[in-house]
């Protein structure tokens, strides 16, 4: 008896499913569900307030921290920054926040535009990035 063996490797390809919404197909997820359709669904960012004051003294050209500091700060600095994410902290410890940044406005402008990276659990364990729609499990 002549016993023969594969000598090439098999190749597995994973298995594909239809998205339980649109129909497109993915690979499979516990919620199977596609991110577009999951985005469509679930905003991370609710709650999370749009636009926050912060006081700012044109004499000493100082930002008022609370409870009762005013503390200096360049424009675009990482003190400002931190300033400006403690002003919604609350909101945001329902969300990791992944990065955040300043977004360009007009020298004049007395407008600061922070703009904060984060992510959310929305379904079975997953994490879904708001910025990159990524879904990781």
């Amino acid at each position: 008896i002549k016993t023969e063996y594969m000598t090439e490797p098999v190749k597995h390809t994973p298995g594909r499913i239809l998205c339980c919404d649109c129909g497109a197909l993915i690979s499979p997820n516990l919620a199977s569900i596609c991110v577009a359709c999951l985005r469509s669904k679930v905003d991370i960012s609710q709650g999370i307030p749009k636009q926050v004051s912060l006081s700012f003294c044109k004499q000493c050209q100082r930002y008022f921290q609370p409870p009762g500091t005013w503390v200096q700060c360049a424009l675009e600095s990482r003190e400002l920054l931190a300033l400006c994410l403690k002003k919604i902290k609350a909101p945001l410890s329902k969300v990791r926040l992944v990065d955040a940044s300043f977004v360009w406005t007009e020298p004049h402008s007395k407008r600061l535009k922070v703009k904060p990276t984060i992510q959310k659990e929305v379904m079975n364990g997953h994490f879904f990035c708001g910025n990159c729609s990524n879904m990781q499990g």
